[in-house]
This record gives structure tokens, C-alpha cells and sequence, in this order.
């Protein structure tokens, strides 16, 4: 029996690999959804990686189009920084429809719109804000929180009639017993869900299924709903009325701001039920269905899935149907924005002038060659081959050496948003190291939104998480080494970046600073004799949490020799786990005089020099701190109390409270609960409810008390006013097995 079951199973997980296999190969129409790629933020809201790029398949022709998102994760070749939205900006936000990954993104409706505003003169950006999946609560979120919210002078939301389900599928939001909006909740997807979401069968499954007739009638008759308000459901009324009270806020954020807000509906259904609705809010609404109908009066007599407007093998609209979107918007936007209105024969010239520019399709009433103008128009929106683009940023940076911060193993250049790491000469050996990357924002709040931390492989060309960067790393013929690393659109204090290997060592390190000219040189005024540490070839100073080396009469000689410093920590686990089995931390540098920072955690002893690789060291020298200076990282930061517990947040005793504190803080540790059972002395402050627990639960999300400053995350939080006997503490996600961290600490 036991054979049977074993055969059985080993069968069907033959038969399932060899289906995938055979769709990945032969049938690959899901491409575009298995290898889909998203993060959720702290908030539960799904977004795409920043300067993120792929090569995905046409929906219809399966011709391979490259899926690129830009430095803000939107699904735009060109990428905005604050200087370019210095003109009049216009978010178009919704789901799949705006966001159209099954084409490439010059036919995608906000690029054509885009270059039709443009042709007036004055300046204006389109962004997509669009990703499929997305519901009304989804693209609300995405507007309240990007960063740059009040530069769009006109927001659209682009409305199809599966938003509200997805509302009550994402569960962000949900009403309170008085009818309240409430959210967003955190939500962490099972493990297991985003396994097989990267599967190619269980979209062929869906696919077949709505091809089924009992499936289309469920389909049709939900189709109805969404119009006839008097047959709604409980759990659509619920969705209608989130629905409402989001657009209302959204409204009121966008106003607030002195600009403009629109919903579009969509071709495809007619929406008289929700425009009807938006209308009672005072909301304008654009109706794309009645525009579609008036192009073409056919379209209202035909079924959506025979509409020329949609894809064959999907119900999103094709080039076709974005085209005359972009069209139909332009016309609203050119009366919104107060352009002088374009004939319709300087319209198709615009029109003609766009797409021929790119050799692919084209309305049907567009002919003749292509214009002389194409060539800029597909270095706005279209993506550079690769290989030109990595050949034409390493001409870039040779011929610009103020853009160079850092003098190193590698040379590395700041270029507006992005890193740039040069070396001539290249081996494999400077390949095989790992780079890191260590970022100080200038807004403390953005260590909590993207990414300031990272190490990435030479080979790495994944994306990382949310604010993540991307690492692109060739080989220009023999012996150049390029490699491109993407910063997150926020204005950053400082930067750190070198290599290492693993186990072995860093092989080199450097630290620029956006606040001063370059790093080192800096003019180093005379150092009281009080505060120096070391007396050598170099003298170390301490001052502060910074060691200032200063030499006299320095030498080419003394700063080509690079220097090494190793700082041990009071507490080994703030090290990185690479760095833990040796006990310190390790920088390496090249300066005749400079300062540098120290880590912000307590520290105990010091040794520092410098060597020649292969040789050994020229001079070094060592300080052990005393107590006053162990506990000076601890007092710079507010902390006064007594250290009672040492886990992934250290928590003091302070004030009759508890004072958490972490420095590097990720939304993880932010999302996460906070649990804290506090057992008293005396029973009877225990109440009725808890006397059969033995302690009282007092458990908090991090908004309560909470802190971000230069030194990371910190959470105050008031402890009872009776006598305690011992308190625990820790973290952990609701419905989920085992805790984070924890700890706990018994009183005398």
C-alpha cells in the first residue's frame, strides 16, 4: 500500500514537472504573469523594484519586448528625477490596464499621451503608476506615499469594474461597527502562495476556467452586480462603501494640494452605477466608454471579447486600445491643462510623427516613412540596447572626472541617481568579490522606505526589494569592468561602497560624503593633545565617534599605502554575519589626512595602521576605551537607563518605561507586533481577567511611541504604575508560528 502511494506520488509530480515544462517551452502565453516581480512594502502594498529589467513575450505574438522599470518603479523606460518634475506632471494610476506589460512600453497609453502633451511647448510628464493586480485601495496607497505626491498637478485613476473586488480581496482597508474606514493593515502573504504563483499551470487553469460555461455565467451575472446596485451582495456593499470613503479621502489629499482629480471608466462594461456614485461625491468622471463609442459606433454592438481594442489571448487592451485611450485622454487633458487645441490633421501628424518612430505597429490610418524626428523620440521611450548603453555610460564618466567621488580599486562616479564603478585593467579576481553598499539619507523616515543597505554579486542582475537597486555588471571588451548600481530617489547624506570576500576580508572600502567636496579633503583644524589616541607615523585622534589621522609632511608614499582599522564591539551581534566569527569590524582607506566615522554602536577596543598588500604592516597601534567611552554611543542616543534585555531590539529600563532601540531598522521591524507581558508583585493588580495568566499583556505596534532618528529606530512605551516582578517582550506576526525575537528581564 505503502508502494502504491509513494508510486502515485512520484507520478504526479513527474506529470506536473513535465506540464510546466512543456508551457515554459512550447505555450509560453504566462510568462508574463509567473515571472511577474513585486515586493510588499511595510504597508502590505504591493510595488514594483526600482530600475528593475526583463524580457517578457508579447500577449499575442510572443515576440520578446524588454519589461523595464525606472528609478521611481514605474513601468517607464525614462527616468524622473526632481529637477525633471519641475514642469506640469500627470499620474494615471490603476491595475494591469495602465500598467500593459504585455506590450512594450512605447505603446502603452501614457507614452503617446505624454508626447501629444508635449507638443504645445510647455513641459509635461505622464507617469504610469499602474500594476496589475491593484484595486482602488492599492493606487490610493501608492499616491499618499510617493514621495513627490504634490508635484502631480493632475491625477488620474483609471477605474475597471474588478477594482472593487479587488478591494475586498487585499483586505487593507475595512469599516469599523460605526462605518469608519479603517487601514491599511499590514499583509504578508504565505510563502507558499508566491511558489506557486511562479508556476505557468495554475494560470492555465484560470484560463480554461473562464472559458467554462458555468464560469461565464458566474462571470456575467457578477458583471451585473457591479451595475445593478439594487442587486449588490453584503460583501460588494462593503467594498462599495471603502470604495467611496478611499475616493473621498483621495479626492480631498489631491485638493489639498491645489490639484486636479479624475476617475476614468474604462472600455469594456459600462459603469452608470459607479459614475452615478462618483458624481454624489463632487468627483469628475471620464468616461472612456462613451469615447471609444463615438470613434467607433460598433463597439457598443460587440461583446468586449470581440472587441479590435483587446488582445486575442487576453482581455486587457492592445496597442490599438491604448492608442485611442491616449487620444481620448488628450483631449480632456488639453481643456484641463488650457493648451490650444491640436486640429485632428495636427493630431495624426503627432501621432504619425510617434509611431513610426519605433517600426512596430501603427494605427491603420497612419502611413509613409519615418519621420526625421524618430530618432529622439526612441531615446525618450524606448530603453537603450544594453550592450550601447553600458559602452556609452563608461564614454560618459571617462570623459567627466568631476563626477568621479571615490579613487579606489575600482573608480567609482556619481551620476545623477545611479553609481558607476570603473576599472581598467580587469581581471577575474576583481570580479569575484562581493561589493557592498552603505547609504545615510538626508530624511531619516527614508531608512524605514527603501533600501540603504545592501551587497551584491559582480554577476547579480536581480532586483532587489522595495527602494532596492539594481546591480548591472560587464566586461567592454578584455580588460574593462563597468558595473552600474542604481540609489534610491532620495537625497542621501553619505555614501559607503568597496568589496570584500566572504570569510576572508574586505579588499577595499571608501566613504563619500554629498556634504562636503570629496571625501578627506577637509581642512583638519589643530587637535587638542587630550583627545589623541595613538602616537605613530600617523596621530589618531578620538573625537567623538569620529578618529581623525593627521600626518605632517605627508608623502605620496604614505597615501598610497592603504590604512586598515578594526573596531571590536561591546556586543558582537551588531556585527555583520560575515564579520562575526572574527570579532571586529574592518575599513579600509587611503587618505594623508581625513576623519573617519565611527560605527554608532558601543565600542571597545581599536587597532588601526596601515600595510602593503603582500609585504605587511608599516606601522599600527591599538586603544582600549574606557568605560566613560563604551557607554558614550549608548548616552549619544538618549539612552540613560539600564540595558535590561540584548535581542534584535536592545530594551532599557528609562524613565518608569521601556525604551526600544535598533539601529538599521527595516519595515520588517516595524511591521511586526510588539508583544510585552508584565507580571506584578502583587496579584491583585492583575484583575479578574488575567489573575489565570499570571501576568498582564500589554501588547503595541510600533506607532505607539515611535522614533526614527540618525541613530535608527526607537519606541517608548509606558510600563504600569504598580510594583513589577519580571516583564517579556519581543515580536512576532499574528497567525504565524514562533516569534521573531524575544527576551525578558526579572526585577530585585
Amino acid at each position: 500500500m505503502t508502494a502504491n502511494l509513494c508510486l502515485l506520488l512520484v507520478s504526479c509530480l513527474v506529470s506536473i514537472s513535465l506540464c510546466e515544462v512543456s508551457l515554459r517551452l512550447f505555450y509560453p502565453k504566462y510568462r508574463h504573469l509567473a515571472e511577474a516581480q513585486f515586493s510588499r512594502d511595510a504597508r502590505g502594498n504591493p510595488t514594483r523594484p526600482a530600475n528593475s529589467r526583463n524580457w517578457i513575450n508579447h500577449v499575442d505574438t510572443l515576440v520578446p519586448h524588454a519589461w523595464h522599470h525606472n528609478n521611481l518603479g514605474l513601468r517607464q523606460h525614462r527616468d524622473f528625477s526632481e529637477a525633471d518634475l519641475a514642469a506640469t506632471n500627470i499620474g494615471v494610476f490603476g491595475d494591469s490596464f495602465v500598467e500593459n506589460i504585455g506590450m512594450d512600453a512605447p505603446y502603452s497609453l501614457t507614452e503617446p499621451l505624454d508626447y501629444l502633451m508635449n507638443q504645445s511647448g510647455r513641459r509635461f510628464n505622464v507617469l504610469n503608476f499602474g500594476m496589475g493586480g491593484y484595486g482602488t485601495d492599492d493606487s490610493f496607497l501608492r499616491y499618499k506615499h510617493f514621495p513627490y505626491a504634490e508635484k502631480l498637478d493632475h491625477v488620474l485613476y483609471l477605474y475597471f469594474f474588478n477594482d472593487l473586488d479587488d478591494i475586498y480581496a487585499s483586505g487593507l482597508f475595512h469599516l469599523d461597527y460605526t462605518g469608519h474606514l479603517v487601514g491599511p493593515e499590514a499583509i504578508r502573504s504565505p510563502r507558499w502562495i508566491s511558489l506557486i504563483g511562479k508556476s505557468h499551470i495554475p494560470y492555465l487553469i484560470l484560463d480554461a476556467a473562464g472559458r467554462l460555461p458555468s464560469f461565464t455565467e458566474e462571470r456575467d451575472t457578477n458583471k451585473k452586480l457591479k451595475i445593478a446596485p439594487r442587486l449588490i451582495s453584503e460583501t460588494q456593499k462593503n467594498s462599495t462603501a471603502i470604495f467611496r470613503q478611499l475616493i473621498r479621502r483621495w479626492k480631498s489629499l489631491v485638493e489639498t494640494q491645489g490639484n486636479t482629480f479624475s476617475v476614468v471608466t474604462l472600455p469594456g462594461y459600462p459603469h452608470p452605477y459607479i459614475s452615478s456614485l462618483l458624481r454624489e461625491e463632487g468627483v469628475e468622471v471620464v468616461n472612456l466608454y462613451d469615447c471609444f463609442e463615438n470613434h467607433d459606433p460598433a463597439h457598443s454592438r460587440r461583446p468586449w471579447d470581440e472587441s479590435p481594442y483587446r488582445f486575442r489571448n487576453s482581455r486587457h487592451w492592445n496597442e490599438a486600445g491604448n492608442h485611442l485611450a491616449a487620444v481620448c485622454l488628450y483631449r480632456v487633458l488639453e481643456a484641463k491643462a488650457g493648451l490650444p487645441p491640436l486640429s485632428e490633421d495636427e493630431l495624426l501628424q503627432a501621432l504619425h510623427r510617434y509611431y513610426s518612430a519605433f517600426g512596430g505597429w501603427s494605427p491603420k490610418y497612419l502611413g509613409g516613412g519615418a519621420p526625421q524626428t524618430a530618432a529622439g523620440i526612441r531615446e525618450k521611450y524606448q530603453a537603450f540596447d544594453e550592450g550601447d548603453f553600458f559602452e556609452a555610460t563608461w564614454r560618459a564618466m571617462r570623459a567627466a572626472p568631476d563626477k568621479q567621488i571615490i579613487e579606489a580599486d575600482f573608480n567609482v562616479y556619481l551620476d545623477g541617481n545611479r553609481l558607476v564603478y570603473l576599472k581598467n585593467e580587469c581581471g577575474p579576481t576583481d570580479i569575484q568579490g562581493r561589493f557592498f553598499l552603505r547609504l545615510i539619507p538626508v530624511d531619516e523616515q527614508d531608512l524605514l522606505k527603501y533600501k540603504m543597505r545592501d551587497d551584491f554579486a559582480w554577476q547579480d542582475r536581480r532586483t532587489g526589494p522595495q527602494g532596492g537597486i539594481k546591480s548591472g555588471g560587464v566586461k567592454l571588451g578584455e580588460d574593462r569592468c563597468l558595473l552600474v548600481r542604481y540609489l534610491p530617489p532620495r537625497p542621501i547624506r553619505s555614501i559607503r561602497t568597496g568589496q570584500y570576500v566572504p570569510d576572508k576580508g574586505r579588499l577595499w572600502a571608501e566613504e563619500y560624503s554629498l556634504e562636503q567636496k570629496k571625501s578627506g579633503e577637509v581642512v583638519m583644524e589643530a587637535m587638542p593633545s587630550e583627545k589623541r589616541i595613538i602616537r605613530s607615523a600617523y596621530d589618531v585622534y578620538l573625537d567623538g565617534k569620529s578618529l581623525v589621522y593627521v600626518k605632517e609632511e605627508c608623502r605620496p608614499a604614505d597615501r598610497e599605502a592603504p590604512f586598515f582599522l578594526q573596531v571590536t564591539p561591546v556586543d558582537d551581534r551588531v556585527l555583520a554575519p560575515d564579520r562575526r566569527h572574527q570579532g571586529f569590524d574592518t575599513v579600509y582607506f587611503n587618505r594623508c589626512t581625513t576623519e573617519v566615522r565611527l560605527p554608532m554602536y558601543d565600542i571597545r577596543h581599536i587597532r588601526t595602521g596601515q600595510f602593503v598588500w603582500n609585504v605587511g604592516r608599516l606601522w599600527e597601534g591599538e586603544f582600549l576605551m574606557e568605560p566613560a567611552h563604551v557607554n558614550q554611543g549608548a548616552r549619544e542616543r538618549g539612552l540613560t537607563g539600564k540595558r535590561i534585555i540584548q535581542s534584535d531590539y536592545d530594551v532599557y529600563l528609562q524613565e518608569g518605561g521601556l525604551i526600544y532601540r535598533k539601529e538599521q531598522c527595516t519595515p520588517t521591524d516595524t511591521s511586526a507586533l510588539f508583544f510585552l507581558h508584565v507580571t506584578p508583585v502583587s496579584k491583585s493588580d492583575l484583575g479578574i481577567t488575567r489573575a489565570e495568566y499570571g501576568f498582564v499583556n500589554l501588547d503595541f505596534r510600533h506607532r505607539s511611541g515611535f522614533r526614527l532618528d540618525e541613530f535608527g529606530c526607537r519606541i517608548s512605551h509606558r510600563l504600569p504604575p504598580y510594583a513589577i516582578r519580571h516583564i517579556r517582550t519581543g515580536q512576532y506576526f499574528p497567525g504565524e508560528e514562533g516569534r521573531l525575537w524575544e527576551g525578558e528581564f526579572s526585577f530585585d
